[in-house]
């Protein structure tokens, strides 16, 4: 999938609450798809804000601190960055009124040579952000630690089977515990594209287990694992020709419990592109 793409369906990954609290929120998201911290700065207001990054001296402006910690929670290395939006030093992150900007991290770009990603298991991201709002006259200083799970209890492996013409999702549960998958909170997203590559329709469905439909909580035992399944006619449900479906996004939310670890609500994401001819 497209980086912009990607970035434009991530918005729906971070808490809606984040886009309507203070002048400005800072939130983190980790896609085990693509190892990659997201980190989002929105700005709320309706004028226009700045941040201003670091600049040979880390802690004179806006960075941030990775702690990078293994399964025991111990540290394997910090990592400093700044933020930016593509591979260049950037001074200033302009946000315009009402708007957001996503920040991009590698997971294998912050893990030295001698380690691998496979050993992060959490992340802690200390952000210091200086931000200002020129036109309302605001100046400030804030810092935020975000912390950030890279091994995920609940993982999603989709696949599309083009001969049986059907979707296939494993829901596997990681954890030592029992997981309860929260449904019709999620869902699945399917977009269907054309022959030009544009995106003409989209299905929402809960998530569908195979032969036994959609119950309101999805149970899963620990170290174990569900099937969810979904055919090309649901999927292009209600096109007067089907055909025209050439290729599929499929965006998948996954919000559960585990109440044994006091685990509420906790948020799993994947999305997935495939071909349908």
């Amino acid at each position: 999938m497209k980086t912009r793409n990607l970035l434009i369906a991530l918005i729906g990954f971070f808490p809606a609450s984040i886009m309507a609290q203070s002048d400005f929120v800072i939130e983190a998201v980790y896609l085990s798809c693509d190892s990659t911290i997201f980190i989002h700065l929105v700005n709320n207001t309706d004028k226009p804000m700045r941040i201003r990054n670091s600049f040979l001296d880390i802690g004179s402006g806006s960075h941030v601190q990775f702690i990078l910690k293994d399964k025991a929670g111990k540290e394997i290395t910090v990592y400093d960055a700044v933020f930016y939006e593509g591979v260049n030093y950037q001074r200033f992150v302009d946000i315009s009124p009402r708007s957001s900007k996503t920040i991009r991290y590698p997971l294998q770009f912050l893990v030295p040579s001698s380690r691998n990603v496979s050993e992060i298991y959490s992340v802690d991201a200390s952000c210091f952000i200086s931000y200002s709002i020129p036109e309302k006259n605001i100046y400030e200083n804030i810092h935020k630690v975000l912390t950030i799970n890279t091994k995920q209890d609940l993982m999603i492996y989709p696949g599309y089977d083009r001969y049986a013409k059907r979707m296939i999702i494993t829901l596997n549960n990681a954890s030592d515990h029992e997981i309860s998958v929260r449904n019709p909170s999620s869902a699945v997203k399917f977009e269907l594209l054309n022959q030009q590559g544009a995106k003409f329709a989209t299905r929402s469905y809960p998530f569908i287990i195979k032969g036994s439909g959609a119950p309101s909580v999805i149970k899963i035992a620990p170290k174990s694992s569900v099937i969810l399944e979904y055919s090309f006619s649901q999927i292009a449900a209600g096109l007067a020709d089907p055909s025209q479906v050439i290729s599929v996004e499929a965006h998948f939310s996954a919000y559960y419990d585990i109440p044994a670890k006091n685990v509420t609500n906790a948020f799993s994401g994947r999305t997935y592109t495939f071909d349908a001819k």
